[in-house]
């Protein structure tokens, strides 16, 4: 293998990989990115055997070849290189030659043949749709998945297909830790053939969100057996599925509120960030105080301080207190897009269903908590 390849195209794509190899394996290349030259380019692959991704790198190859080496040593490797230009030489040796001006290194590689091959996949339906639009259903949703919950069925999000009132076929995500639930939709072309038991995994959920660079640009969604394949341009990642049952969701969401408060987001988001500063216990409920033109939230902690802050509202309904987790509010916040947020109530301690007023494509459902 001999070629030449921009220093940032090769900086990006080994970025792209940092999150998928696995670098406490028992297994020692799947902390490694497989390189193979060949006509037309540089081919980067790189697995844990739950997550697979390949992507096609520019570079000028003048000899065709296949080596592996340590992904996370490499990265380093090319971010400090000192010339835009880098070559890449296999060596006899099973060793990785990089050169750019007056550096040189020399890396510890393995045969191509020993790196764990990546899965069959034989897709039932595929279907695309806006690469952004995806990646929102990942960032409104990845934060409410559980963390190696005993429950089984909420340590991934679900997918489901629903039809909008237009007859659009939409894709919904929906996760929940039991603490809260978030669920957003965008609209597909194609067909999902989506079955019941499909969660998606954290670490595939991170993934989806470091490489969903585009907007507008298509990317295509495969569904095979048990595992899910997405592939854009120049990249295609793959990922096998928890196989759970997710809980009947549709049951924690309120339908009868009494009580709807709007605010503005950013002005809801400061004042929350804040109040975090004095709130680490999770486990400790912040009163939301809401009159007709108000939200007072306030805190009181012996060892840590008093905070209080108020936020401008119009509230329907009649004034209520109720008390929440503050940080499970903030991270609501932190993925809405319009300008003011709606927080919906039917009594002190129902859960709270929080809308984006701009937005009609997600909702989120945060559970009360007891005000000592």
């Amino acid at each position: 293998m001999d070629l030449y390849i921009d220093r940032d195209e090769l900086g990006r794509g080994l970025a792209r990989i940092q999150g998928i190899i696995e670098r406490r394996s028992t297994h020692p290349l799947l902390s490694h990115v497989l390189l193979h030259a060949r006509d037309g380019g540089l081919r980067m692959t790189a697995t844990d055997t739950e997550v697979a991704y390949i992507g096609d790198l520019s570079a000028n190859v003048s000899r065709p070849g296949q080596l592996t080496v340590d992904a996370a040593n490499l990265f380093q490797v090319v971010r400090s290189l000192p010339e835009a230009t880098v070559q890449l030489t296999s060596t006899s040796n099973k060793r990785l030659e990089v050169r750019s001006g007056r550096s040189q290194f020399k890396l510890p590689g393995s045969a191509a043949e020993d790196f764990p091959a990546l899965p069959a996949f034989d897709a039932r339906g595929t279907a695309k749709m806006a690469e952004g639009a995806l990646r929102r259903l990942v960032e409104q949703t990845a934060f409410s998945v559980a963390t190696d919950d005993v429950r089984y069925g909420l340590n991934g999000a679900h997918l489901e297909e629903v039809t909008a009132e237009s007859g659009e076929k939409r894709l919904r995500m929906v996760a929940t830790d039991g603490h809260r639930l978030a669920s957003a939709e965008a609209p597909f072309e194609g067909s999902l053939a989506l079955s019941a038991r499909m969660l998606v995994p954290r670490k595939a959920l991170a993934v989806m969100r470091k490489l969903l660079e585009g907007d507008e640009d298509q990317v295509e969604i495969g569904f095979g057996d048990g595992a899910i394949r997405l592939s854009r341009p120049e990249q295609t990642f793959w990922f096998r599925l928890l196989d759970g049952e997710f809980p009947d969701y549709h049951a924690v969401v309120p339908t009868e509120n009494k009580h709807r408060a709007m605010a503005r987001r950013d002005e809801l988001g400061a004042a929350l960030k804040r109040v975090g500063i004095l709130v680490q216990d999770r486990a400790r409920a912040v009163r939301f105080a809401f009159s007709e033109t108000e939200l007072e939230i306030e805190v009181q902690n012996a060892d840590r301080g008093e905070v209080r802050e108020v936020v401008a509202i119009e509230l329907e309904g009649a004034a209520i207190q109720v008390g929440f987790n503050a940080r499970y509010l903030a991270e609501v916040i932190g993925v809405l897009r319009g300008d003011r947020v709606s927080l919906e109530l039917a009594h002190p301690l129902a859960p709270c269903l929080v809308r984006d007023s701009d937005h009609d494509d997600a909702f989120f459902v945060i559970m009360p908590m007891r005000l000592d």
